[in-house]
């Protein structure tokens, strides 16, 4: 007989040992979790048969809880039991609607408790946990027309996974339940239409940095102009395009990242300045952000004038290839809208030289074309172009495709330029430049809980320079320090701007990967070492020497560890793993 596995959410620790003492006795395997995010962590890896879930709980409310679990494929067969201190009709019903299966009021009767669980046990079938879904975006679709949820979900549910609502008040509740990461939002449905869903999400603190796709049969500018109003972050019009709706749904998805990414350093860089004490300053204004124009037809450069005349942007215009090039590196520019035929060099080449360079591969970059084949667009995109406009174009889809570009470039920009004067000492490694052990610690304590949070992997990586000691001794130490500077560049080059690359101490390095699992990590591991073998020491005393190696350790947050230190341990093991079976290699816990 096979033995049933429970997982108890509960915060009070003499209730915990009382229901484990009672599920000892059936024999029961038991998971404990003393909060929520725990719990739902528990309920992915230890696949249980049934939850019995504390309506009181720390950080999130067990009802909260329980609707995560329930919206989730990979969770929602499996049986939630709610527990209570209040019996309470309406608690009772709120426990039920909820998603919750059963309900036990405390103080529990220790006669029938047995009993209880083991109906629900016999009921209960569950399904295999589809382990993969937790890596995935989550994507709402809205649309009271059966046959476009059907059409949007097939092209997207490879990717993504997908939530569906059928009208308005549906998608409110379904926002409610598990909060997505993106929206599908038609705007012509019965009752409560796409604005006022948007306006109503948009106005709320807890949902109003999800971004919303409107989609549309209207073409009005009046139409747009209210979606814009309303909140929204972009456009598509109907009948959608597969390619147009991939890109714009990744493009937002990256852009939600970068907030969310930039909201965890705020909040840990805070905490650890207020803890060291380290004052912040005011930051003075700054100037509009920059758009540079670059059109070579006087009536098309008339009408963006006039079209961005009233917005908060510095409107700067060039007529050719050249120019466009020698302004972004001589200038802050934040967008350009560039058309695709300029004299000498055309809008592919323009890009590709930009994308490629690190100081101008963050400006975002909007392609116009009065060409209106999917190739050209498709290759734009391809080459790292951000947006793509037809001609004449419109004004307010204009208004809307620089807005939310230029918050992703600002989210770009604050998370490339964290060390500000006033914090340097208290974050950053004076020597390499990289954050400090200090801060590292700190961001992955807020890391961990964004990941219990929203059900995301994440990965550490840590590094040891191979023979530094002999290195040093042999070379002195300001040999050894420029070897860790040029370490300290290399690992920074091998990483994405959301990632977070420390000093872990001495000649150790650690680098952090939110979003990531095993085989992305592995992938990042293989980029690093292989730019640090490939870079040869070019100047100092050793640069007639073999060039330097490293080893690296990986382990994986949640299924190698569940706290801070308990990952750091795990990947320094992989660490000295790597060491001891030669070094110059990649382990894993």
């Amino acid at each position: 007989m096979t033995i049933k596995t429970v997982l108890v959410v509960e915060d009070n620790e003499l209730n915990m040992k009382l229901v484990v003492a009672l599920l000892n006795i059936a024999k029961y395997n038991i998971l404990q979790a003393a909060e929520a995010g725990k719990g739902i962590q528990l309920a992915h890896e230890g696949t249980p048969d049934l939850i019995l879930m504390d309506i009181q709980l720390p950080d999130m409310d067990g009802l909260t809880a329980t609707r995560q679990l329930k919206s989730d494929p990979a969770t929602q067969h499996i049986p939630v039991i709610a527990l209570t201190g209040y019996a309470m009709a309406e608690d009772e019903q709120r426990a039920y609607d909820a998603g919750c299966d059963g309900y036990i009021s405390k103080p529990i009767n220790t006669k029938k408790f047995l009993s209880v669980l083991a109906d629900f046990l016999s009921k209960s079938s569950p399904a295999p946990v589809q382990r993969s879904s937790r890596l995935k975006p989550h994507v709402l679709i809205v649309d009271d027309d059966p046959l476009n949820v059907k059409l949007l979900d097939k092209l997207l549910s490879s990717e993504y996974q997908i939530t569906t609502a059928y009208d308005g008040e549906e998608a409110l509740q379904k926002v409610d339940e598990r909060l997505p990461d993106l929206i599908l939002l038609d705007i012509m449905m019965p009752k409560v239409d796409g604005y006022e869903v948007t306006q109503r999400l948009k106005s709320n603190s807890s949902t109003k940095n999800i971004p919303i796709i409107l989609i549309t049969a209207l073409d009005g500018a009046e139409d747009k102009a209210k979606g814009v109003d309303a909140g929204a972050d972009e456009f598509l019009n109907k009948p959608v395009n597969q390619t147009e709706l991939k890109a714009r749904v990744k493009s937002l998805i990256k852009l939600k990242i970068y907030q969310e990414q930039l909201s965890t350093r705020d909040r840990s860089e805070e905490k650890l300045v207020s803890l060291i004490g380290v004052k912040d300053t005011s930051i003075s204004k700054k100037d509009f952000p920059v758009v540079l124009l670059a059109e070579d037809n006087q009536k098309d450069i008339n009408l963006f004038q006039l079209y961005l005349e009233k917005q908060p942007y510095r409107l700067k215009v060039v007529k050719s290839g050249e120019e466009v090039i020698s302004i972004c590196h001589n200038e802050k520019i934040d967008l350009i809208l560039l058309d695709l035929i300029l004299p000498n060099m055309d809008g592919f080449a323009i890009c590709t030289r930009l994308k490629e360079n690190e100081e101008t591969r963050n400006i975002q970059i909007v392609m116009v074309s009065s060409q209106s084949d999917m190739e050209s667009k498709l290759k734009g995109l391809e080459l790292g172009a951000d947006d793509f406009l037809m001609k004449p174009v419109n004004k307010d889809e204009l208004i809307i495709r620089i807005k939310s570009l230029m918050k992703k470039k600002l989210y770009l920009d604050q998370l490339l330029n964290r060390i500000e004067k006033t914090r340097s000492a208290a974050i950053t490694d004076k020597l390499t430049n990289l954050y400090n052990h200090s801060y590292l610690m700190h961001f992955m304590g807020y890391e961990i809980k964004r990941c219990n949070r929203q059900q995301q992997p994440m990965a550490l990586i840590m590094i040891d320079i191979d023979d530094f000691k002999q290195y040093n001794d042999t070379y002195g130490h300001p040999a050894g320090d420029g070897l860790l500077r040029l370490f300290g560049k290399l690992i920074k080059s091998s990483i994405r701007e959301v990632d977070l690359a420390a000093r872990y101490g001495g000649e150790e390095f650690a680098v952090v990967l939110p979003y990531t699992n095993r085989d992305d990590a592995m992938k990042t591991a293989e980029r690093i070492i292989g730019n640090i073998r490939n870079c040869s020491l070019s100047e100092g005393p050793a640069k007639r020497c073999e060039r330097k190696t490293a080893s690296l350790g990986i382990a994986c947050y949640p299924s190698d560890a569940d706290t801070v230190e308990m990952l750091v341990q795990r990947a320094d093991e992989a660490l000295y793993r790597a060491k001891r079976n030669g070094k110059n290699q990649v382990c894993f816990y």
